[in-house]
């Protein structure tokens, strides 16, 4: 019988501790052909990452995604492809499944400008546009690290991984901005977390945990859930670095504006709209989140009685 849960429904059960302090924990994680320092990164969306926090994620060797919705598509995407070769960081962009997205592809390796991440990023991952966009890539034998996304389902995460996906986003609205499943009954909202396991349970690439994280401690859960990175929005959202407008609601009051990507304030046509903009309270410099969740996952590791984050996974752990 199968078990649905979500983040706040498991507790992961301490063992013996096997280090003498937890800053001898390690929190790095392979991704592709890399190394980062942690397997948390920000959603690719407008109102989280543009061009700067993309620049601070990468000096900081955390792994980022460019989001997909600019106004001069393939001119931008070129353009930061260039500043990010220039100052000698990893690429790692979003595309869509259009025909600008085919164009923009092959600009890209015209310029010989190839990203080492692409991910494919449309709401409803698991369908023919997807698999055309996967079987293009492969075709065409280009050396990006594939991500395709977002889907929720075993069929849909072993068939992105047929046509040609590296790694798979899990997810299908369990955001604070999204509401795709109030508007249509679709989601993994409610089971994103035992979702995640049972994807990464029956697939061979590694999976991408995206949405639902409110607590530091949700990383370690979806590791524990045999996720190999986590994507968060709102989660990362309200500081200096991330992209949505400061406002400030009473004297002294800011907030930062977090919208989602399919909210009307996103789009360029006012159809299909499954997303809202919430206002999250303005929470200053990101470096003081980064260290932080450093030291809270150091802690988890330590609690579960191994030393490195990957041998979270599988950990034990309580549903509530």
């Amino acid at each position: 019988m199968k078990q649905f849960f979500d983040y706040e429904n498991i507790r992961l059960i301490p063992k013996k501790g096997i280090v003498r302090s937890r800053a001898e924990c390690d929190t790095s994680v392979k991704f592709g052909n890399f190394i980062f320092d942690l397997p948390v990164y920000p959603a690719n969306m407008k109102s989280v990452v543009d061009k700067d926090t993309c620049i601070f994620l990468a000096e900081k060797n955390i792994f980022y995604t460019y989001h997909r919705f600019l106004d001069n598509y393939i001119e931008d995407q070129i353009e930061f492809c260039e500043v990010m070769n220039k100052l000698g960081h990893i690429i790692s962009i979003s595309i869509g499944v259009q025909k600008q997205d085919y164009n923009l592809i092959n600009k890209l390796i015209e310029k010989k400008l190839i990203p080492d991440f692409i991910t494919i990023d449309i709401a409803h991952g698991h369908s023919i546009l997807m698999e055309e966009m996967l079987k293009y890539l492969k075709s065409i034998k280009i050396s990006s690290f594939l991500i395709g996304g977002n889907i929720c389902t075993i069929e849909a995460v072993k068939d992105l991984e047929k046509w040609g996906a590296n790694s798979v986003k899990v997810g299908i609205g369990p955001g604070k901005s999204c509401i795709s499943y109030n508007k249509t009954g679709v989601g993994s909202r409610g089971y994103q977390l035992s979702c995640v396991k049972e994807c990464s349970e029956n697939s061979n690439i590694p999976i991408i945990a995206d949405g639902g994280v409110v607590h530091n401690g949700d990383i370690a859960k979806a590791i524990s859930c045999k996720a190999s990175l986590v994507m968060a929005g709102s989660f990362f959202s309200a500081y200096d670095q991330s992209a949505g407008r400061i406002i400030e609601i009473e004297e002294g009051e800011l907030y930062k504006e977090y919208y989602g990507s399919a909210s009307k304030y996103n789009k360029k046509e006012l159809k299909n709209i499954e997303g809202k903009k919430i206002l999250i309270k303005y929470k200053g410099d990101m470096s003081r989140l980064l260290k932080e969740l450093k030291e809270d996952l150091q802690s988890s590791i330590s609690y579960c009685g191994v030393k490195k984050v990957k041998e979270l996974k599988g950990k034990e752990y309580y549903i509530i």
